[in-house]
């Protein structure tokens, strides 16, 4: 009975010694002042997160589940990474880009990209790290009915990720299913402020406006990572443990 009572009152002191690295791409990426109000929904996750938790946000722009581990920087988060850390696996936008001059990081969803999935999670449980795998962000794409949707393409890539988290038992966040939702609720217009679709002179880092609707806006960040700590509490997942 003392040591289950020690466990639960020592318990989130375990978990603020944990710390949360990100693999992914540039909708989760770390990105300068001079993008503002360009941003990743890592560099938002800290916001959520507890005093003693640290955030090391390793994803990059234009990184595939294949190129992030050819480039040596899977290899660098294992390295740096301790047991009892966790580590969010985010990846699909570049894995879907196809022709040749894509050839270093373009995947399958019925082959390659199941297998480099399974990759980082079989290699972060070996160093003792937990792996959270994560659906790509939703692009802001709406029908003549006004819901939003992903592409046939986009979709075999979310199909597969979910796929290797039920066979591996890997932690999981289906970050896009939740995004599509809250789209849905939100409409086309209020959606659009969560991306890079700027109006001309109103931001001198975009002065002549831009019309992404892949990349996320600092509020954009916010919402992702927000969507990420609602729904790894919905589950009860180990890592909403280090959430306020």
């Amino acid at each position: 009975m003392l040591k289950k009572t020690l466990a639960v009152l020592f318990l989130p002191l375990l978990l603020t010694a944990a710390d949360i690295y990100m693999a992914g791409d540039s909708t989760m990426s770390q990105y300068s002042a001079k993008r503002y109000p360009q941003a990743g929904w890592g560099m938002a996750l800290p916001e959520f997160c507890r005093p003693g938790v640290t955030v090391i946000n390793r994803a990059t722009g234009g990184r595939s589940s294949m190129s992030f581990i050819s480039e040596k920087r899977w290899e660098g988060i294992l390295r740096a990474g301790k047991s009892g850390d966790f580590v969010i696996i985010q990846f699909g936008h570049n894995d879907a880009e196809y022709g040749e001059k894509n050839i270093y990081r373009t995947t399958y969803p019925e082959t390659t990209f199941p297998l480099y999935l399974k990759i980082y999670i079989a290699e972060a449980r070996r160093r003792g790290m937990i792996p959270v795998l994560c659906t790509q962000t939703a692009v802001h794409r709406f029908n003549d009915k006004g819901r939003a949707f992903n592409t046939p393409r986009a979709e075999t890539y979310i199909a597969a990720c979910r796929k290797v988290a039920a066979e591996t038992g890997c932690d999981f966040v289906d970050l896009n299913a939740a995004a599509l939702a809250a789209m849905n609720e939100m409409g086309r217009s209020a959606s659009q402020e969560n991306h890079l679709i700027l109006p001309e002179g109103k931001y001198p880092n975009f002065f002549d406006g831009i019309n992404d609707n892949v990349h996320l806006s600092s509020k954009g960040a916010k919402f992702y990572a927000e969507l990420f700590v609602k729904e790894a509490k919905r589950q009860k997942l180990p890592v909403a443990g280090l959430f306020l």
